[in-house]
């Protein structure tokens, strides 16, 4: 196993639905430190987790920003977290961020498309563990359009497209 980057495994099914064990090197995380410095070198953390929690690409700090912030790693019993990456911008409430993102909790995501709802120049862009990518549009109150690949439009209703995001975003 290499110290510079994470590996996935796929697991047996178990009783807590996790379906893949994320193994990070001892950059990444902190057990034994301070204690056994010495016999860190070979250490690694095994997770198991959600398929859509962990695109298996984090950089060391991406995985303990995901880790304090967003996803209760040593919580076996968690809801899945599905890592998702926003880029975003709304003028009816003077919120958004840049062009490179930020790793956002499915629900607060929701609520960010909520408040989209009919402002016209707004956008949400969602890119999910795969990297694949998703924009989210409201032209008018309670109609939503979901563009796939830069071209394919949808016009749903707001819980047409929460069904179609748990779709791209907890997909395995």
């Amino acid at each position: 196993m290499s110290q510079d980057k994470t590996i996935i495994f796929d697991i047996a099914p178990n009783k807590y639905e996790f379906t893949h064990v994320l193994v990070v090197p001892n950059t990444y995380h902190g057990s034994l430190k301070g204690r056994l410095e010495a016999k860190r070198e070979n250490l690694h953390l095994c997770i198991p987790i959600h398929r859509c929690e962990f695109s298996g690409g984090e950089s060391e700090g991406e995985f303990k920003e995901m880790i304090q912030r967003m996803i209760p790693v040593f919580r076996w019993s968690r809801k899945v977290c599905p890592k998702i990456k926003v880029y975003f911008d709304n003028p009816g409430t003077e919120t958004g961020t840049d062009e490179a993102g930020v790793l956002m909790k499915y629900p607060t995501l929701l609520s960010e498309i909520e408040n989209l709802g009919g402002v016209i120049n707004g956008f949400i862009e969602i890119t999910n563990y795969k990297g694949e990518v998703v924009e989210v549009l409201s032209p008018k109150k309670e109609v939503f359009a979901l563009v796939r690949n830069r071209k394919d439009e949808e016009v749903l209703t707001y819980s047409q497209l929460v069904e179609a995001l748990n779709g791209f975003v907890f997909a395995g």
